[in-house]
């Protein structure tokens, strides 16, 4: 490129040819082809003047190499992607089809918010197209040997998928700004014209063609252009015309600057005599131009766009490669030359590249934080919340933080200078009074600060003058926060807007990315959860878009600022697990380029995510203040949109929005009247603590949960055809918000008052009237009001029952009870067809609900007639009495289908529902067999069917014999009485169809047939005898589940929670022997008896808990539903253990085994139902329980993460630095810290708050490990010491809170005097003790002077802790063997010797060493010991060996781990005597490495005390190994088997 002025000409560089290489000078005479001035001569060391003319057209293509792999890959790309744009482009013919949209509130919101949602998916979309434009552009421009063909074809699928994307939303805007009046076809056109633009740039970038690059640029400016256009179309040109017009100025600056730097390396190419140093300048020159003109047009590309960070990435990219490239050419002239004079122009001109630059990024810059400082405070408050951020953080380094004061005094005086001056200015006087007073509040806790400052400087080891510093600071915060209040709302407030619009574009650029992949990925499964994960995310897209939108355009309107705040925070957790979801998906996917596109697009959204996180979290501590005023605004609002639908339905014109449908809209509906329900609770719950920031909060998420069910009533209302129904469902609804109102209202006057009780009762008497409104709501769907009228069919019915006597019977009993059968078939039909209806649509319900209404109406007159036919009172009162029963097990199963109508997920409604539908037929089939009784000769018949029980259980429990008779003469009496049953039960059959006459007859052949059965029993018995032992099984459980019915106990010992815990791990070992038996039935049936034994035991030890949790339940339905439960498991575990029995007896009766394991199987669904009762008993418990369980897993996931570390394979992620997590780490081990206290609080408090407490203590600790093992990661695996000694922090503390979790479910309920509780206070220091000293690690990780001794102090405190549990009485888990002891000392030899080495060097990374080795040593050697298995003998001489060693250790700071002693003095073969010993050693040897630490520690603190031991003995010395003190005890020498 040549310039004068600012003409550039671009070259097209040749990289195709292919041949020898020649040697040679290239700066030979020549004749160039005649030009404007004709031929001209060329001299060696000279260059030609600029030339003014431009050659055009094709380049010589020469001999086209073959394509790589890279590039065939790229050419499939291209053309696929192209297949893609050309269908997108094709459906852009026509308009969306609109459904038919009322002219409602809630339709015309649905017109806006569908407008703007289109808007901003058609913004994020284009923003993605110019992006990858721009890297098509960067990435081609070197040579194509040096091009990333992958990142290429990334940005090509980043443009076709995002195209296709936007294709639909663009047909669907076009057609609502038709229907609008507006002009769809010129959107249609312009998304035309894009998608024509991207097809010729595609064209272009094919790696086979031959098109000069000047081509490529021009296709690329053009999709710039039309995307441009297109964004004029939709009204998203939100960047400033001037802004976008100084952008081009500033980047032809820099081309004009780039000019002239190589018009000045053309002067040094013009005076080098060396050819090959001027063939290196004027190269370098040539890729300077190349790179400015690239610079040019990636700015007319982005330029439309450049409010997206993916768009100032790229732009930013092509400046980089500017500043490379003008590098290149100072070089290359430096290299040429030695003329100053020269040099000096290059110099200057290249720093005018840098500046004009600089310049350019600078205006980038300045774009994406969102334009100017908002208000004259800005800078001032900016800085102070930034330094108060840097002093909390800076606890224990009194040092910075007196360095931070000093900075936030001078910060805050400016403030104060700037609120004095608006105050004097100010004409309003109470304004100008309100100024002065805000600023002397400043004033004051400015000079409270710089007290504390002072004072912490003067006592810099002082924890307590470091915390007056940090509550000073706190108050200078609130201070500012008062006095510039307005200034910073807006500013964050602005900042969130920014945050949640890029997050939300990022999110959309994602999900067309994933879409994009679906073809390419090789697991389904991973992409079904990526799927899944984009719907959710999808469905909050919207949400966040209005919450901008409605920010932006009512930008002093408290009420959408706290909609955005909402919308925000609630995206947070689905865009998380769509980040995940991505990134776990990368791997599966084999298109490279696709999964590239995933990735960037996974890694862009989750720093969308954290900006989005900190700017809802600051926005949410400006606006808080303001919640329950914004709550009460939305739900008036609410309300007036309802009073509008209840017009519309009026005039026939209310309409279901687009994907409305009843199923969707009932079931919306039941789901948002239980967010309601737990709102409001959770609003009481705060107004009774009294704060007015939490209150707020939870009357903003009531609010949020009546916007749902508004929007659910008015969709059924529009959904319904009767306009009666229409009017009661919103009715309804509004009666709710009227409610509710109300009740946001009383939350606000009692807040101020938490403990007055008359606010309280008006409160309570508020909520409740809200929830019969919710109520009645529910009441209003199709399916519940048909519901209500067959529950008041049954009552209306049932009256008939109450009449003193009933009129004589005109039927036969024949009739009346073949009449009676015929309604209870249809009956229990109707039962059975309303269980399945209430699964499913409302009309469903509504049918089958009528049906049975019907159906019990004619059953209960059938019934009435029956109980006319009854020959005595007393009869008739038995049928009248299964009636009632009928009646209200009837009424039951209308109840239990409502309700999981209404609620389909709720937990346990479908086994309610379903045993309410048994107790209908169980309570028909009693009236039946009733009936049946009565009748004549049944009498007879009832007598023999008693017989017939006896004997049958003879049959199943066949223990002993029972006659003399051999094998062969048992079989041939079978055979004999066999042959007079048969005879006996034709008679039977014969004689019964002759019913009363033939009475005499029947008898008899019954009498016959019961001595048969009864002669055949006693045979089979004797043939059965050897499988005796099952009915002894079958008697324990029987007795077990007889004994829960059985009389009062006396006061149980332990609380729920004790007989809770055990019973979990009974029924848990229950399920794992049921699968056993299903196993061995198939591989060695001879094992059943052993494990129904098994089987047995358990069940009885199951039910014999289950009487006392019972009695200590919540209430008496929970402990009823407990022991129902029990017992239902111990009938299903008779039945396995019997057809465990049968099994073993014909092992290969196949009919046999698939009775077994269906048996098996119900038994499993029964211990289900068991824990899924003990569960309902005490959730908050039971919570615990599982939050304990995973935070068992965490520490296990630190454990293997400590594994990698230490193996030096932890690595960090691309180029970040622990500084990028440091942040991260404070702020969450600070919620951590919250969790804790509420925690704390709440473990005397409801089973509810107790429940979430520990869930939320939960996700925090796992958020916590997983910033700490990032952080880790960031230190490198270089250093894997330190990130040892970081995760090891972080377990300290997740091993604290799972302690304190299960302290806390064991003080659940007690008393505050009780010894649990006291424990629950001990485990809280505790914890509080770690994570100080967590907070304490990450400051010191990166100060290489410190870092080991803060090590080394977490160490110390961890032994001290492990010391705690080797003392405590309980005893351990599991044993372990005298090999395993002995194996353990070798540790803390090394340990040891690492110790005493650290402390004669005190070099830090000795120090972190030992700390770590310490650590290890010291727990494993304490378990070991008190679990070990050895003898008394063994362990006799391990505990005189040991007394050595603790007295030597003692006497020589010499280490010895202490945990190991627990395992090995715990062992039952130990007597007591010696377990003493052993734990009185292990605690000598553990204080003694303790003090040899402590030692350690002190000649290790850096520039405090000399390194001079105090030890009289002399310096630290090494020990000897354990095996030489086994050898120098006189008194226990070593033993045998140890001496190897």
């Amino acid at each position: 490129l040549s310039g004068q002025g600012c003409r550039s000409t671009v070259l097209q560089q040749q990289f195709n040819r292919v041949g020898k290489v020649e040697l040679g000078s290239v700066a030979l005479p020549a004749i160039m082809r005649t030009g404007a001035g004709g031929p001209e001569n060329f001299q060696v060391g000279t260059m030609p003047q600029p030339q003014l003319q431009i050659t055009s057209g094709q380049m010589h293509r020469g001999h086209m190499p073959p394509l790589t792999s890279a590039q065939q890959a790229l050419t499939g790309t291209i053309n696929s992607s192209m297949q893609a744009v050309h269908a997108a482009q094709a459906t852009l013919d026509d308009f969306e089809t609109l459904p038919p949209l009322g002219q409602d509130a809630a339709s015309k919101a649905w017109r806006k918010n569908k407008m703007d949602e289109s808007k901003h998916e058609i913004h994020s979309q284009v923003d993605a197209i110019t992006a990858g434009t721009a890297s098509v552009v960067n990435l081609t421009a070197g040579d194509p040997a040096d091009t990333d063909y992958t990142a290429v074809g990334c940005a090509v699928t980043t443009i076709s998928s995002n195209l296709t994307e936007m294709s639909k939303g663009v047909k669907l805007l076009a057609a609502l700004m038709e229907d609008e009046g507006g002009n769809g076809r010129q959107l249609l056109q312009a998304a035309k014209n894009l998608a024509s633009a991207v097809s010729d740039l595609l064209k272009t970038a094919q790696p086979a063609s031959a098109e000069p690059r000047q081509n490529l640029l021009q296709a690329a400016g053009l999709v710039g252009q039309t995307s441009g256009e297109l964004l004029q179309q939709i009204g998203e040109s939100d960047t400033d015309p001037r802004f976008q017009d100084m952008l081009m100025q500033l980047a032809k600056a820099v081309a004009s600057a780039a000019a002239a730097l190589v018009i000045k390396a053309k002067n040094v190419a013009q005076k080098t005599e060396d050819s090959a140093l001027q063939t290196q300048v004027i190269a370098a020159a040539t890729q300077c131009a190349l790179s400015t003109s690239q610079l040019v047009a990636c700015t007319k590309v982005v330029a439309p766009t450049i409010s997206s960070p993916v768009c100032q990435e790229q732009l930013i990219e092509a400046g980089k490669l500017v500043a490379k490239s003008a590098e290149g050419c100072v070089e290359a002239s430096k290299a040429a030359t030695s003329d100053d004079q020269l040099l000096k122009q290059v110099g200057v001109a290249a720093t005018a590249v840098t500046q004009a630059l600089n310049d350019l990024l600078q205006h980038i810059k300045q774009h994406a934080l969102g334009g100017q400082p908002i208000g004259r405070y800005d800078q001032a408050t900016d800085t102070i919340l930034n330094v108060t951020e840097n002093i909390f953080s800076s606890m224990g380094d009194a040092g910075e933080m007196v360095r931070q004061a000093r900075i936030l005094a001078q910060a805050t005086s400016d403030l104060v200078n700037a609120i004095k001056a608006d105050a004097e200015g100010e004409t309003d006087l109470e304004n100008s009074r309100k100024l002065l007073s805000a600023a002397k509040i400043l004033a004051d806790a400015t000079a409270k600060m710089v007290e504390a400052a002072k004072g912490a400087a003067a006592h810099p080891d002082s924890e307590e003058q470091q915390q007056r510093l940090r509550e000073a600071a706190e108050g200078l915060r609130m201070a500012t926060n008062a006095a510039a209040q307005n200034a910073i709302k807006k500013k964050l407030v602005h900042k969130l807007e920014h945050a949640a619009k890029q997050a939300a574009a990022s999110a959309t650029q994602t999900i067309a990315a994933a879409q994009h992949a679906a073809s390419s990925n090789k697991n389904p499964a991973a992409q079904q959860q990526l799927v899944q994960s984009c719907k959710v995310v999808a469905e909050q897209i919207p949400m966040l878009v209005q919450g901008v939108r409605g920010s932006q355009s009512q930008p002093d309107s408290p009420s959408a600022q706290l909609a955005l705040i909402a919308a925000s925070q609630n995206f947070l957790q689905p865009g998380g697990k769509m980040v995940a979801a991505a990134k776990a998906t990368v791997p599966t996917i084999t298109d490279q380029a696709s999964a590239m596109q995933l990735s960037q697009c996974a890694k862009n959204l989750a720093a969308a995510l954290a900006e989005l996180r900190t700017a809802a979290q600051k926005a949410q501590e400006a606006c808080g203040p303001l919640e329950i005023d914004s709550a009460l605004g939305l739900v008036q609002s609410l309300e007036r949109d309802l009073q509008e639908a209840k017009a519309a339905a009026r005039d026939g014109k209310l309409k279901p929005l687009p994907g409305e449908t009843m199923e969707k809209c009932a079931q919306d509906l039941g789901n948002s009247t239980k967010a309601v329900s737990s709102a409001i609770a959770h609003l009481l719950g705060e107004v009774a603590q009294g704060n007015e920031n939490y209150t707020g909060i939870a009357a903003r998420e009531v609010a949020q949960a009546l916007r749902s069910l508004s929007q659910a009533a008015r969709g059924v209302a529009a959904s319904t055809p009767d306009p009666q129904a229409q009017s009661a469902m919103l009715e309804c609804a509004s009666d709710v918000m009227d409610k509710a109102n109300n009740l946001i209202e009383e939350a606000r006057k009692a807040v101020a008052k938490p403990g007055d009780p008359e606010s309280q009762q008006r409160l309570a008497q508020v909520a409740k009237a809200v929830s019969q409104a919710l109520s009645r709501c529910v009441n209003c769907l199709p399916g519940q009001r048909d519901v209500d009228a067959a529950i008041r069919m049954v009552g209306e019915a049932s009256k008939k029952l109450l009449a003193d006597s009933f009129p004589p019977s005109t039927k036969s009993f024949q009739e009346a009870q073949s009449q009676l059968n015929q309604a209870a078939a249809g009956l229990n039909q109707s039962a059975n067809e309303l269980v399945q209806a209430s699964r499913g649509t409302p009309q469903d319900l509504a049918k089958s609900s009528g049906k049975f209404g019907q159906d019990f109406n004619e059953f209960l007159q059938a019934g009435v007639e029956m109980a006319s036919q009854s020959p005595n009172k007393e009869d008739q009162a038995q049928v009248v009495s299964n009636l009632k029963s009928i009646s209200m097990s009837s009424s039951k199963l209308l109840l239990a289908a409502k309700a999981l109508s209404a609620d389909p997920a709720a937990p346990n409604l479908k086994n309610q529902l379903a045993a309410a539908a048994r107790a209908v037929t169980d309570s028909i089939n009693q009236l039946i067999t009733m009936c049946t009784q009565q009748a004549p000769g049944q009498k007879e018949c009832d007598n023999a069917l008693r017989e017939l029980e006896t004997v049958k259980e003879l049959l199943e429990n066949p223990t002993q014999t029972v006659n003399d008779m051999s094998y062969f003469n048992c079989l041939d009496s079978v055979m004999e009485n066999s042959k007079v049953l048969g005879e006996s039960m034709a008679g039977i059959s014969q004689n019964a169809k002759n019913t009363a006459h033939t009475q005499e007859a029947l008898e008899e052949a019954v009498q016959m047939m019961k001595e048969a059965v009864e002669d055949l029993t006693t045979t089979l018995n004797e043939a059965a005898s050897a499988a005796g032992v099952v009915g002894g099984m079958v008697d324990s459980i029987t007795q077990a589940i007889n004994q829960l019915d059985e009389g009062p106990m006396g006061e149980p010992e332990g609380t729920f929670v004790d007989y809770q815990t055990t019973m979990v791990k009974t029924a848990k070992a229950i399920a794992v022997t049921v699968q056993e038996m299903v196993t061995k039935s198939t591989t060695n049936p001879d094992e059943l008896g052993t494990l129904a034994n098994q089987l047995t035991n358990d069940y009885g030890q199951l039910a014999q808990e289950a009487k006392p949790a019972a009695l200590t339940a919540e209430n008496e339905e929970i402990g009823s539903h407990i022991k129902h439960r029990v017992q239902e498991l111990g009938h299903g575990c008779a039945a396995l253990v019997t057809k465990a029995g049968a099994l073993q007896c014909s092992p290969s009766d196949a009919y046999t085994k698939k009775e077994l394991i269906e048996s098996a199987r119900k038994v499993s669904e029964k211990v289900s139902h068991v824990l899924a009762a003990l569960q309902a008993g005490n959730r908050g418990t039971q919570a615990c329980i599982t939050a304990a369980s995973a935070v068992s897993g965490i520490i296990a996931d630190l454990d293997t993460t400590i594994m990698f570390a230490t193996a030096g394979t932890l690595n960090r992620e691309n180029s970040e630095t622990f500084a990028d997590h440091r942040e991260g780490i404070l702020k969450t081990a600070k919620a951590l810290v919250e969790d804790t206290k509420v925690l704390v609080q709440n473990a005397t408090a409801s089973q509810e708050k107790l429940a979430q407490a520990a869930q939320s203590s939960v996700s925090t600790i796992t958020r916590l490990a997983e910033v700490v093992k990032l952080g880790a990661a960031s230190l490198g695996s270089e250093d894997p010491e330190t990130q040892v000694v970081l995760i090891n922090a972080v377990k300290d503390v997740a091993k604290a809170l799972g302690d304190l979790i299960g302290a806390t479910k064991a003080a659940a309920g007690k008393a505050g005097d009780d010894p649990a509780v006291y424990q629950l206070k001990n485990s809280a220091k505790v914890m509080v003790t770690n994570v100080t000293s967590l907070l304490k690690t990450v400051k010191a990780v990166e100060d290489e002077a410190t870092k080991g001794t803060r090590a080394l102090e977490a160490t110390i405190e961890h032994i001290r802790q492990e010391l705690a549990v080797f003392s405590s009485p309980v005893p351990p888990a599991k044993v372990s063997t005298p090999e395993d002891f002995i194996r353990m000392t070798k540790g803390i030899t090394m340990a040891t010797a690492k110790a005493v080495a650290a402390g004669n060097s005190c070099r830090q990374e000795d120090v972190i060493a030992t700390a770590n080795l310490s650590r290890r040593a010291i727990a494993d050697m304490l378990r070991a010991c008190k679990v070990g298995q050895a003898g008394d003998m063994d362990l006799a001489c391990v505990c005189g060996s040991l007394g050595m060693l603790a007295r030597m250790v003692l006497d020589m700071n010499w280490g010895f781990p202490v945990s190991g002693f627990q395992e090995a003095a715990y062992h039952p073969e130990v007597s007591g005597d010696v377990r003493q010993r052993a734990l009185r050693f292990g605690k000598e040897c553990a204080n003694g490495y303790l003090e040899l630490l402590e030692h350690v520690l002190v000649v290790s603190v850096p520039a405090l005390v000399p390194r001079v031991l105090p030890n009289p003995q002399g310096p630290l010395r090494s020990a000897p190994p354990p095996t030489e003190v086994f050898a120098q005890s006189p008194s226990l020498p070593m033993p045998a088997q140890h001496q190897a």
